[in-house]
């Protein structure tokens, strides 16, 4: 049985007025280094201590977690700590965490839910045993269904605004499902980051990006798909994308494989593999490539008003392999 615990952590908030989530949500991770540097906040936290913080479970596989991180993040020191243990850090300074949260926006009525993993700067406020929390990056994170239902009824929910974000952040941490979340995944993500902020720069978000001379490879070698696409959208693979078009099948190597083997394929340094990562936002989804040579991305593709994986976006991925070739 799974032992529920209640801490304390803030709602994340953006003091730059100048992240937008829409950029946030076209891109898988996003980092803000360029943006950050004027008014000095990245020059402070290459001088914090990173927290990482994860769901209870992950704390099974710590050890992992722990590998991941020492794969790529080499711009701080960093530290593992439990959820509970963020409310010792709320008036520390030289500190900066990891930790996932929420939040919704509103397109033409409708509510978009998104989950993040999110980096954050703590910083002392003029206000006294208060924090300022600055956003550098974010991983969006592909969620189950209730954790998605519970964020976005959080204005239908009893209680204060602070009992409601403390109660889907509890839920986060002890319930809430992930499906683009592993310790191999992770790597992949902290690379992304770990390297865009080490070079002062924004993550570039564009509705398709790809390496040449990578991406092409993939006509000779396997393509491994996490098990989680399979299993979750394993009823729709079979059905029409919206357009009723069905394009030239990916017809290059294909394996599936369960998180525990692509973690070990991902952590292993000696044989590297390209893994493709799904994430559903709302009602969007980004496609992306990962080569664990080094943990960068050699595909990425946003999808507005898309949300399910389709046999068609690797069609898609098959085009650009030919027409680099």
């Amino acid at each position: 049985m799974k032992t529920l615990h209640m801490f304390k952590v803030k709602q994340i908030l953006l003091f730059s007025l100048f992240i937008s989530w829409a950029t946030i949500c076209e891109s898988q991770v996003s980092y803000f280094g360029e943006s950050l540097l004027n008014s000095k906040k990245l020059d402070i936290f290459k001088k914090t201590t990173t927290l990482f913080t994860f769901q209870y479970a992950d704390y099974n596989e710590l050890e992992k977690f722990d590998q991941a991180i020492k794969k790529n993040w080499t711009i701080t020191p960093y530290k593992i700590i439990k959820p509970e243990e963020l409310a010792r850090y709320d008036t520390a300074a030289n500190y900066s965490v990891f930790y996932f949260d929420t939040y919704n926006d509103n397109t033409d009525s409708v509510t978009n839910v998104n989950i993040i993993y999110a980096l954050k700067l703590l910083t002392p406020s003029k206000k006294p045993k208060v924090k300022e929390e600055s956003t550098l990056a974010t991983v969006a994170i592909f969620a189950d269904p209730n954790t998605k239902m519970l964020v976005k009824t959080q204005d239908q929910q009893y209680g204060t605004k602070r009992s409601i974000n403390n109660n889907i952040l509890s839920y986060l941490y002890n319930n809430s499902s992930f499906f683009n979340w592993s310790p191999g995944f992770l790597t992949g993500y902290l690379k992304q980051i770990n390297d865009g902020l080490l070079a002062n720069q924004n993550c570039n978000v564009d509705y398709q990006f790809y390496n040449k001379v990578r991406l092409p490879e993939l006509a000779e070698e396997t393509l491994y798909i996490p098990d989680y696409i399979r299993q979750v959208f394993s009823s729709r693979l079979a059905l029409l994308p919206p357009s009723g078009i069905i394009a030239e099948p990916y017809n290059y190597k294909l394996k599936f494989v369960s998180y525990e083997a692509l973690d070990s394929l991902i952590l292993n340094k000696t044989v590297p593999v390209k893994y493709v990562v799904y994430t559903q936002q709302s009602n969007d989804k980004i496609i992306s490539i990962y080569d664990s040579e080094d943990d960068k991305i050699i595909y990425q593709r946003f999808y507005p008003q898309s949300p399910n994986f389709e046999m068609n976006d690797l069609s898609e991925i098959k085009k650009v392999i030919v027409s680099l070739k």
